[in-house]
């Protein structure tokens, strides 16, 4: 797949507080990513340099080949752009919102609106004032899709809706939009909700990019492992990789990565009275990367 973006070594702090450095991410055409992390981690300040809203303090973005800066303008035109709290100006139409974006962008479709808003229920005379939480999602939509983006940032938009709305918007149009050839970055706190869709996954956590890793190599080399002994559970399993470990009694719970078949007979090597071995969700992915 071609490269779309590359960001190299970027950094951004406030004042003294550090929000990270020496971030490193390339997304390449036609995939959804999961951007993840704990709140305050940095998930918005990277979308709002991406969107060029905020400059960073050091490192370089390509979008397409192209060196871009805070001043740079053209990019923008294909970048969509989705926040959890929309701004419209009431008093317009849902027609008149259109057509007021339509003279930002070369690239806008005035047929693909129209459908868009045949889709999505979205009557063209309705004030937005009127609009609920939902139908506000389903005008932002057809306004980032009819100007045909490369990218569509996501910055938790879902929150809020009810989850009818939410199994639309994730199940149906986002993974249409990447079958496409759409990139999509999501940035949410509701992680559970990325599991049928993400391709690739993102966690930011203090200040880092600790995991830059494809969803499915991530679930198939992720366990939870746990484990009875008879008497006490020994000090150390004698493996590598043990992202958290909690005991009581005689039983322990691991969660290790990357799970082996090396590791499960070092295990078995201990002895124990019961040895279960679990997949994870991605929820349960994610709290494992960012525990403690």
């Amino acid at each position: 797949m071609s490269e779309l973006l590359k960001i190299t070594g970027l950094s951004k702090s406030f004042g003294r507080h550090i929000v990270f450095s020496g971030l490193n991410i390339k997304l390449t055409a036609g995939k959804v990513y999961g951007l993840l992390g704990l709140n305050g981690e940095g998930k918005t300040t990277l979308i709002r340099i991406l969107l060029g809203v905020i400059p960073a303090d050091g490192g370089e973005i390509h979008y397409k080949d192209s060196a871009v800066s805070f001043r740079s303008a053209a990019y923008k035109e294909e970048v969509g752009y989705l926040p959890e709290d929309p701004f419209f100006f009431g008093g317009m139409r849902v027609g008149e919102l259109l057509d007021f974006n339509a003279a930002f962008y070369r690239r806008w479709d005035g047929r693909r609106a129209e459908e868009l808003l045949k889709r999505f229920s979205l009557d063209r005379k309705a004030k937005i004032k009127t609009l609920s939480r939902g139908m506000k999602l389903r005008l932002e939509m057809a306004v980032a899709l009819a100007a045909r983006p490369a990218l569509l940032v996501l910055d938790d938009p879902t929150s809020g809706l009810d989850v009818l709305t939410r199994h639309d918007f994730l199940q149906d149009i986002i993974r249409e939009l990447a079958d496409s050839g759409t990139t999509i970055l999501f940035s949410t706190h509701l992680v559970h909700e990325l599991e049928r869709i993400v391709d690739h996954l993102f966690i930011l956590h203090r200040g880092r990019l600790i995991l830059d890793e494809e969803h499915e190599a991530v679930k198939n080399s992720i366990r939870r492992v746990r484990l009875s002994f008879q008497g006490d559970p020994p000090q150390t399993l004698g493996i590598d990789g043990v992202l958290s470990e909690t005991r009581e009694g005689q039983r322990m719970d691991v969660i290790v990565y990357p799970w082996s078949d090396d590791k499960k007979k070092k295990i078995e090597g201990l002895s124990p009275t019961l040895l279960d071995i679990e997949p994870l969700t991605l929820e349960d992915i994610f709290r494992s990367f960012v525990a403690g």
